[in-house]
């Protein structure tokens, strides 16, 4: 059995320059539809994408159109986690983002405006069941404080 040779790894330079590569294609990429015309036209992108990043020249492996999209795919979730990561630290020690992620989220805005908009609203729903906790133990401490009378038959 013969199986597919395993392509080497992105280095940070590769995954810079496929950024660059991107710019002009990710709003068609992040165009999240299933209409065929849509299909079609993303799957265009991803052969003329993979065309461009292997005619940069270089020592480089040969990329196909799906390793590069698996790439971005793999990209776009690492800047997410990296993201949530520096906004749950970030009251305790300002979080240092990598370049890639940077570069991800200049290109996509919405990326990190929708794990915000998504933080703070759990940030609110915790606040929420904070309060709902404080109360019950505002009402037990009351409970307990009064004292308690005996029944006279």
């Amino acid at each position: 059995m013969v199986g597919k040779a395993r392509s080497s790894n992105f280095t940070l330079q590769e995954k810079l320059d496929f950024i660059e590569i991107l710019k002009p294609y990710v709003k068609v990429l992040e165009e999240h539809t299933n209409r065929h015309s849509v299909i079609i036209e993303k799957n265009k992108c991803w052969d003329t994408i993979a065309k461009k990043y292997n005619n940069t020249g270089g020592s480089r492996p040969h990329r196909t159109a799906i390793g590069l999209r698996m790439l971005y795919k793999r990209l776009k979730e690492y800047a997410k986690q990296e993201l949530i990561q520096q906004a749950r630290t970030q009251h305790e020690q300002p979080g240092r983002l990598s370049e890639a992620t940077r570069k991800l989220v200049r290109l996509i805005p919405q990326m990190s405006q929708t794990l915000l908009q998504k933080d703070n609203s759990d940030s609110r729903r915790v606040s929420a069941e904070e309060e709902e906790e404080e109360a019950e133990e505002e009402e037990s401490a009351l409970v307990s404080a009064s004292p308690v009378l005996p029944l006279v038959c």
